[in-house]
């Protein structure tokens, strides 16, 4: 059985609303739209006259009300017929009676708001966070957000010392945050900035420990410009919001959190970089014991398939001024290979892979281990912990005391006390006649 999709649109009959699909057509791919069919494309047909009245008045009336010159066709099928109206991708922004449409997937979809604002710049190549502010200076921007942008970005040798041997304006210059008038972008402002939020309300993150979907346990707000939030999130995420398991290999000490730290360092840059800060909405991290969602805004490509993701496929950066700035700093690639190394990172660290779900306006990126079986083996074995039990109970008793009590040969009492003792389990204080056992945790 045959479907819509996003270049196939199927009509029974014509009605005067359809040219906005024909708009939407124009603004997109291009497309076809079949009248005289039902919504699985079998043909239902047209009376004859009706359909050589379409194929003669409707370019003019599409050219007429859209300004786009459309190929009209009859065919027949059997005793029935159908017109097939072949609208091409138009380059420059169409309107149907001052209104815009564009076409994704097998919707017709009005633009208003932000996505009317980022659809006319797309089309006369401009990008938004290339709009240049008015009464903003370079002196205004934060030292500090210099300062992490420099230290990373020698670290990671993406850039060299002799790169930031210049004034700042020169720097800003270098990485085309300054337009011909010598005026700060939108990208300058929301990267280097100490208080985006002034012009972009959405600007910061949020980070919240959930009980359940419903209930907040704490939560931290990052503000500031973007790298700063990006200098200090990952860390927050971790130290604060995601427990370990602890190991030790001999006596070292050995963290081992629920999701590889590199995968989700990519993911939450991916959403820094790919927001959409016109939208007023917030990045929204949220933490739960066993699996970590990230919230943020953004304008998906229409030809981004989600099941093609982790298969190869260009960089398409909503924000490229930003994300060139992310590059060079080092804390992402540039070749559309984000999504990949996200799941090759959790899948050498043992963890399901990230899932995605997108909509219109909003990236949600999931890591869950929720139906995994447990991934680490218990601090304490059976016997460690029943030990530690009985040295509760029985503070002052003598190892002898504890072997023949438990059962435990000598021998294999020393050892668990010896792994105990490296574990900062237990240890023994006082003198021979006041001994006791302590625990320590």
């Amino acid at each position: 059985m045959q479907i819509e999709h996003q270049v196939l649109e199927w009509k029974s009959t014509w009605k005067d609303d359809h040219l906005r699909e024909i708009c939407a057509f124009a603004n997109a791919q291009g497309g076809i739209l079949c009248i005289g069919k039902d919504d699985h494309g079998r043909v239902t047909g047209v009376p004859e006259s009706a359909a050589r009245k379409l194929l003669e008045n409707l370019p003019n009336k599409v050219r007429d009300v859209t300004g786009v010159q459309v190929d009209v066709n009859l065919h027949a099928e059997g005793d029935l017929y159908w017109v097939e109206v072949v609208v091409p991708a138009v380059s420059t922004p169409v309107s149907c009676r001052g209104e815009f449409y564009y076409r994704s997937g097998s919707v017709c979809q009005q633009l208003t708001g932000p996505a009317l604002t980022h659809f006319l710049l797309e089309k006369t190549g401009a990008q938004w966070d290339s709009i240049p502010v008015d009464r903003v200076a370079p002196e205004e921007l934060d030292s500090i957000s210099f300062e992490i942008f420099q230290r990373e970005a020698l670290r990671n040798r993406r850039m060299s010392a002799e790169d930031f041997d210049i004034s700042r304006r020169e720097l800003l210059q270098r990485l085309e945050l300054l337009d011909e008038q010598g005026r700060l972008k939108r990208a300058a402002l929301l990267l280097f900035h100490p208080h985006p939020t002034r012009w972009f309300a959405g600007a910061f993150i949020k980070v919240g420990f959930f009980q359940n979907d419903a209930e907040i346990l704490y939560d931290d707000t990052l503000e500031g410009s973007l790298f700063r939030q990006a200098d200090q999130v990952i860390d927050l995420i971790y130290t604060k919001y995601m427990r370990a398991w602890i190991s030790y290999d001999g006596i070292t000490r050995v963290d081992r959190y629920p999701f590889p730290r590199t995968a989700i360092r990519e993911a939450v840059f991916n959403a820094i970089i790919h927001s959409d800060y016109s939208s007023g909405v917030p990045i929204q991290i949220r933490v739960y014991d066993q699996k970590v969602v990230i919230y943020n805004q953004a304008r998906i490509p229409m030809l981004w398939v989600q099941e093609g993701a982790l298969d190869k496929h260009g960089s398409k950066a909503i924000n490229p001024l930003i994300a060139r700035a992310f590059y060079r700093a080092g804390h992402v690639e540039s070749w559309g290979r984000g999504i990949k190394r996200i799941a090759d990172a959790c899948r050498e660290y043992g963890t399901a892979p990230q899932s995605y779900r997108f909509t219109d306006s909003e990236v949600v990126t999931v890591f869950s281990n929720e139906n995994s079986e447990p991934l680490h083996q218990p601090l304490f074995s059976e016997r460690q912990l029943a030990i530690i039990a009985w040295l509760r109970e029985h503070p002052a008793s003598s190892r002898k005391a504890v072997a023949e009590g438990m059962g435990l040969s000598i021998a294999m009492l020393k050892r668990e006390f010896d792994e105990l003792t490296k574990l900062g389990a237990v240890v023994r204080e006082g003198d021979k006649k006041s001994a006791r056992w302590k625990i320590l945790g």
